[in-house]
């Protein structure tokens, strides 16, 4: 009787205990990965909501670039680490490409998709100084000669966006791949390249400058950082597309610390300074919380999983 109140009493302990844990966390330093180079969207978009995240949560905020293999690097990092919510995945699209492609062992289910930070929609970006100064130019020119396409992965986010480009116009195209966003814009600035496909948040900077012409949007509706800039399907094709990113966790960490990192990143996004990083950048104010989050990628992955095929990856 007496080995049975002991037993009971130790487990009341344990199950108290690790209670108590969770309704504390955070109370050491989470790290944050990023399958990212430094500078990209992902990585502005991090750090920018770290800054008020920092000042919220209270622990230490680490964030970690680890670039390479289109997340092949950074999703076995964080999978080797305990799932206790003290590592974060800063996740994409790419999720889904590299999931599909096989170049991770792991499935959809090994991973809690936590929280959408925003959804930036692609562009179609040339040089300014090219004779390509509208997308009928662009249809025109690709229907006469293969066109020299930028894009970072093949089978990744651009390459599926420029196949659904290609087949609805009939233009024939050349992949050129480049190892980030950064070297995809400098082979356009310097005529390696015809014509790529970016996020405005990327490439603002240069259009601003005057060395980049955007002639068009594959977004819902005109962008307002671009407001002259039409989207493809007032041109009469129903093309949308763009990068979603949030955070992730490992499958098995425990609901309610998911809970907590969920308002954590709630509360970081609705401050000013990440809003104005949003309207800066030409993204409207587009978050998605757990459930919602994880309905919207289950709709992605069908939508990416028929365009890698398409693309013969």
């Amino acid at each position: 009787m007496k080995k049975i109140l002991v037993l009971s009493i130790l487990m009341v302990l344990v199950f108290t205990l690790g209670a108590v844990s969770y309704a504390e966390y955070p109370e050491k330093e989470i790290e944050w990965v990023l399958w990212s180079s430094p500078g990209g969207g992902s990585d502005t978009t991090a750090r920018t909501v770290g800054i008020p995240l920092r000042k919220s949560m209270g622990v230490p905020l680490v964030i970690k670039n680890m670039p390479g293999g289109s997340g092949a690097r950074a999703m076995p990092y964080v999978q080797k680490q305990d799932a206790d919510g003290y590592t974060w995945l800063f996740i994409t699209n790419t999720l889904i490409t590299t999931t599909e492609r096989g170049l991770v062992d792991y499935t959809y289910e090994d991973w809690e998709p936590v929280f959408m930070l925003n959804h930036d929609p692609q562009t179609i970006a040339v040089n300014a100084d090219s004779d390509i100064e509208t997308f009928e130019d662009l249809v025109e020119l690709g229907n006469e000669r293969t066109l020299k396409w930028g894009l970072t992965h093949l089978g990744g986010n651009d390459h599926i966006a420029i196949n659904a480009v290609a087949k609805a116009t009939g233009v024939e195209y050349d992949p050129i791949v480049f190892e980030s966003g950064a070297e995809v814009m400098v082979g356009a600035l310097s005529g390696v390249i015809d014509v790529f496909i970016s996020n405005p948040s990327e490439i603002m900077g240069q259009v601003d400058a005057g060395k980049l012409r955007v002639i068009g949007s594959l977004s819902e509706k005109r962008l307002s950082i671009l407001p002259d800039t039409p989207t493809l399907k007032e041109l009469g094709h129903d093309i949308q597309f763009g990068t979603w990113r949030g955070v992730a966790v490992k499958a098995g960490t425990d609901p309610e610390v998911i809970e907590k990192i969920e308002s954590m990143l709630a509360e970081a996004a609705d401050t000013d300074i990440y809003r104005d990083f949003l309207e800066d950048n030409g993204m409207d104010y587009n978050v998605k919380k757990q459930e919602e989050f994880k309905d919207f990628i289950d709709k992605q992955w069908d939508i990416f999983a028929e365009g890698l095929e398409d693309v013969g990856v």
